[in-house]
């Protein structure tokens, strides 16, 4: 009868719980809980095992290796006007210093830059560079250390530690072009004074630069102002190197790979492993040189 409250109405001929009784409903709904919970156990699981870091760096040093673009900019004479000739505007707050250039092409893990090296801009702090990529410094794997996003990006330290020598004498500080001061670091038209893709040294005092360099990642107000070894030397060129510098991996930011630890293992299998999504300039030659046609 529906509306017994018999005991004996709940149980099974065998003594067990019939399915369609109270009880018998509380223990199918432990057993869908039960079943629900395992599933999510197991999407959860790959969920995060896809989000693995070393799975990321394969995947995007993966991606890297088969489909970076190339330097597009065979020669000077195929530059924009407006880079060949750069003049006070939208992008340079005054007018940089004329003279010839020299166009180097750098390859790197996050694509290509290819750089219009100045020397009138800076001959000492340009001669150097120019020294580096001609002797093929760059092709020891240098790793793009101290990248901070919207900020700057630190590299210049060989990929082999014996390489470092040539290139660690301190240089004779360059005549800054950029006008000086907090009063100076945006213009009438809001240009700011240190333009994203401008290339000038690190250092830490008077004729202080040496092998390490800086790369503008946005626009900037405060570099160039003051220090004098933040003069630009060079500047990055062609809409596809722009695209690479958005691509440099800035994650690390001020925890990459400390300064010591390179100079003393350059770009190890150790480093590799430790900071697996860190970039790399893997080599840099002159493309194409002004200076030769006044020989």
């Amino acid at each position: 009868m529906i509306g017994s409250k018999n005991p004996s109405h709940f149980q099974s001929k065998r003594g067990g719980l019939r399915p369609g009784t109270r009880f018998g409903r509380r223990k199918a709904e432990v057993l869908v809980a039960f079943i629900s919970m395992t599933i999510s156990a197991l999407f959860f699981g790959v969920f995060f095992a896809n989000f693995n870091p070393a799975s990321e760096s394969s995947t995007r040093k993966g991606l890297h290796s088969v489909s970076l673009p190339v330097c597009d900019i065979s020669s000077i004479a195929d530059m924009h006007p407006e880079e060949m000739n750069p003049v006070k505007g939208e992008r340079h707050m005054v007018q940089p210093p004329a003279g010839s250039m020299t166009l180097v092409c750098c390859e790197t893990t996050a694509g290509p830059l290819q750089i219009a090296v100045h020397p009138t801009w800076a001959p000492n702090g340009s001669e150097r560079f120019l020294s580096m990529v001609k002797s093929g410094y760059f092709s020891s794997k240098v790793a793009l250390m101290r990248c901070i996003e919207h900020y700057i990006c630190k590299f210049g330290i060989a990929g082999k530690p014996m390489l470092n020598n040539a290139f660690s004498k301190g240089l004779a500080d360059d005549p800054n072009w950029l006008p000086e001061g907090p009063n100076y670091r945006v213009n009438e038209s809001g240009v700011k004074r240190f333009a994203k893709g401008y290339l000038a040294y690190a250092g830490s005092g008077k004729n202080s630069r040496s092998n390490q360099l800086i790369v503008a990642l946005n626009d900037n107000e405060l570099l160039g102002g003051r220090d004098p070894w933040e003069v630009p030397f060079g500047e990055i060129v062609g809409h596809t190197s722009f695209r690479t510098l958005d691509n440099i991996y800035t994650g690390y930011g001020e925890k990459g790979p400390s300064q010591p630890l390179l100079r003393k293992e350059g770009s190890s299998p150790s480093i590799a492993k430790q900071f697996p999504l860190l970039d790399y300039i893997t080599s840099c030659h002159v493309v194409d040189d002004e200076r030769d046609a006044l020989v």
